[in-house]
């Protein structure tokens, strides 16, 4: 099981994962990260925001999948995220999980199940 980009998508700004005819899907990374400027240089700094951010929606995403699914069925990739103690400048660090099995012989991956 797993989780598809419009179920994502419901947990970020709209337009943030769209389809593009000759790409596919695609993801808009000043959306997702939610800067007011395109990022469009690949020198562009921001992929640790980005990837939070992204893993935070598939978290969400997952939170909502799950509460129509029966236990055993239940999504169990995208952790809720951990918060360190507050340093005296106001800092925390955030951190989230993915957990996938693999299935050997090809090397798909899926959501593992609880």
């Amino acid at each position: 099981m797993d989780l598809t980009f419009a179920e994502v998508l419901a947990a970020l700004v709209p337009d943030a994962i769209f389809v593009d005819g000759s790409k596919g899907v695609c993801i808009d990374v000043s959306k997702v990260s939610g800067e007011s400027s395109n990022l469009n240089l690949l020198s562009n700094i921001g992929v640790v925001e980005f990837t939070y951010k992204l893993l935070d929606a598939c978290n969400k995403a997952q939170i909502t999948k799950n509460s129509n699914l029966p236990t055993g069925s239940k999504l169990n990739a995208f952790s809720n995220p951990s918060w360190s103690t507050p340093t005296n400048v106001g800092t925390v660090i955030g951190t989230h999980q993915v957990r996938a099995q693999f299935t050997v012989s090809t090397a798909v991956a899926t959501a593992p199940l609880v």
